[in-house]
């Protein structure tokens, strides 16, 4: 019997440390990334087609690449950047969507300690997002900043994830609807959508914003348990 616990034991502690190597060797090449993502000039880009931007939330660890596999969107859920097996994957954004989606939905793994997408659970606090409401992600050549309009406890379910392109402006204002009465808090841009959604048509609000949705798991309260940080940029002036 004592074998077999000693054995255990050994086998948990090879598995931790093969996870640790894994996850200290992603860092590593995160933080490589982020130099040339700092310096482009300076360093030489690496080579992957599947990179299609950069995420960073200032003052936070998230700063990651953001990937897209044509034809498996989901390649990318335990590969690291070069398509290894990766236990944290990396970000990545939904296959159904491109850079111009009314609403870009990337997601990120929740890693034990907050790391990865797990960073996001601080925005469960509003004084958090107050000292951090904004987030810039580069997509492809351009360089966008986007401002949180709403944190949402959900599920797989929530309608959030099918909302990607729309072609009307009745299920434009709903999604705006939706996400405002389902944040856990009122935000700045929170306000001003409101306010921009009441005064004018639906036709008048339609367009008027593009999405940035960044989804990862609450696995401690279920396993279709999500966080969706939703932002959004203003995109067309009327």
């Amino acid at each position: 019997m004592f074998l077999f616990f000693l054995s255990l034991l050994i086998v948990g502690v090879y598995v931790s440390y093969r996870y640790y190597r894994e996850e200290k060797t992603q860092e590593e090449q995160f933080d490589e990334l982020e130099e040339w993502e700092n310096n482009p000039i300076t360093f030489l880009a690496p080579a992957n087609a599947d990179w299609i931007g950069w995420l960073k939330i200032k003052d936070s660890s998230i700063s990651y690449p953001v990937m897209q596999k044509e034809g498996d969107w989901e390649y990318y859920l335990y590969r690291d950047f070069d398509g290894n097996y990766s236990f944290c994957g990396t970000p990545f954004l939904d296959g159904r969507c491109t850079l111009d989606s009314d609403n870009c939905i990337i997601y990120g793994h929740n890693i034990n300690g907050r790391r990865m997408f797990g960073a996001l659970h601080a925005y469960d606090s509003e004084e958090y997002y107050k000292k951090h409401p904004e987030m810039y992600f580069r997509a492809g050549e351009e360089k966008r900043n986007y401002q949180i309009v709403s944190v949402i406890h959900a599920d797989t379910s929530f309608p959030a994830y099918s909302f990607t392109d729309v072609g009307n402006w009745e299920e434009y204002r709903d999604y705006a609807d939706m996400i405002l009465s389902n944040s856990l808090y009122e935000t700045e841009l929170g306000k001003q959508m409101e306010k921009k959604r009441n005064e004018e048509t639906a036709e008048q609000f339609f367009h008027k914003y593009q999405f940035l949705t960044l989804s990862t798991c609450r696995s401690w309260v279920g396993r279709n348990a999500r966080l969706l940080v939703v932002a959004a940029r203003e995109k067309i002036a009327h």
